[in-house]
């Protein structure tokens, strides 16, 4: 196996966490979001292509959270993360089960290859949504008038030493 974080993970979204919390530009462009509204965001993962991947050949904590944090639905295998935002801060990054057990004032939801390439850096936050590679349930206006911040949180993910259950299992 290559060396990185296995994308979707809770070791990825730890790093993930770091990164944002460690970037300046962030800090400074995203002073205001969250507050006095919920800037929490749900990332919600499609189409996870979990029938073309040798699962059991993956190391058993990441077997352990595909069983816990994947489930099968009308979408496909699907995943969904928490991710806290709040006056320039990432208050939180992890998997969760259900949207039912987070409060969020966002979901951004996207197929598990759309997430990839917006991991990697080829597609940016605000162009994905305007493309329609992904879907905002939450007020747009406030994404737009914090794109610079929406684009800085891709570049922390593309900062994330990232591996892919696709390409490694």
């Amino acid at each position: 196996m290559a060396d990185g974080l296995m994308f979707p993970s809770s070791e990825w979204f730890d790093d993930y966490q770091q990164k944002v919390n460690s970037n300046e530009e962030y800090a400074e462009k995203s002073a205001g979001w969250g507050v006095d509204f919920n800037g929490d965001f749900i990332f919600k993962m499609t189409d996870m292509p979990l029938d073309e991947i040798d699962v059991e050949a993956m190391p058993e904590h990441l077997q352990e959270e595909l069983d816990q944090y994947v489930t099968e639905t009308s979408e496909g295998h699907t995943g969904l993360s928490i991710v806290g935002l709040e006056d320039g801060e990432c208050t939180e990054a992890s998997l969760i089960e259900s949207e039912d057990e987070v409060d969020n004032g966002f979901k951004l939801t996207g197929t598990y290859e759309n997430w990839v390439e917006l991991t990697r850096g080829n597609i940016g936050a605000v162009d994905g949504m305007m493309s329609g590679k992904f879907e905002l349930d939450g007020d747009m206006q406030k994404i737009l008038q914090y794109s610079d911040a929406a684009t800085l949180l891709t570049e922390c993910a593309g900062q994330v030493d990232s591996v892919f259950a696709h390409e490694e299992y």
